[in-house]
């Protein structure tokens, strides 16, 4: 008799076949849900990353374009030369030398293999940083002189503009954006323009 309810009671606390069973599909099931999750993580956060990186790189190009851009100054022998494709010019707030360096800078467009257009900062006569624009037909640059009259050179061929003068506003128009201008950046000095229009820029949103 008691050897009966010992064999019942070992029969109840074990587990059958069937419920291994199930207790192993259940365990595989969440298993490869974790996987998936894991994996669908992976794939945002790489995402996510590069979005970031992109966007990290846009706001350097305009803070960097900015700063460049408010240096530029003009002397006998210095001057801007600036057409839709390229400007260079001498600059006290370079990237890569010591601020306040009178500097020797450029910036220009050309075209990517895909079809597409990067902008380039070249220093002291070497390439530094390109940069893709994203979702841009095209691109070119303006200048705008004290009187807000706009060009797309400089110094203008028409025109009573000093050789060794300096516009008051380069911008960066991308083509195909409704905005139209994407980047704008005032010359502060310290010569010429007198009248500094550095409250009317414009940034990329």
């Amino acid at each position: 008799m008691i050897r009966r309810i010992v064999q019942r009671r070992n029969a109840v606390a074990g587990f059958t076949l069937m419920e291994m069973l199930v207790t192993l599909v259940l365990i595989s099931f969440a298993t490869m849900l974790m996987f998936q999750m894991l994996g669908s993580y992976r794939v945002a956060r790489e995402r996510v990353q590069a979005q970031a990186g992109l966007i990290d790189r846009q706001a350097l190009f305009q803070s960097w374009f900015r700063d460049s851009v408010h240096g530029l100054y003009a002397a006998p022998k210095l001057h801007l030369d600036g057409s839709a494709e390229q400007f260079s010019g001498t600059t006290l707030n370079p990237l890569y030398a010591q601020e306040g360096t009178p500097t020797q800078i450029a910036w220009s467009l050309r075209k990517t293999s895909d079809g597409g257009t990067e902008v380039v900062y070249a220093e002291a006569g070497k390439e530094r940083w390109s940069l893709p624009l994203q979702g841009a037909a095209g691109a070119h640059f303006i200048y705008v002189d004290a009187t807000l009259k706009q060009t797309d050179r400089w110094p203008p061929q028409l025109g009573l503009i000093d050789p060794e003068g300096l516009p008051a506003l380069i911008g960066l128009v991308r083509e195909g954006r409704g905005d139209g201008v994407s980047q704008l950046a005032a010359v502060l000095g310290p010569l010429l323009p007198p009248k500094r229009l550095y409250g009317d820029e414009q940034t990329m949103e």
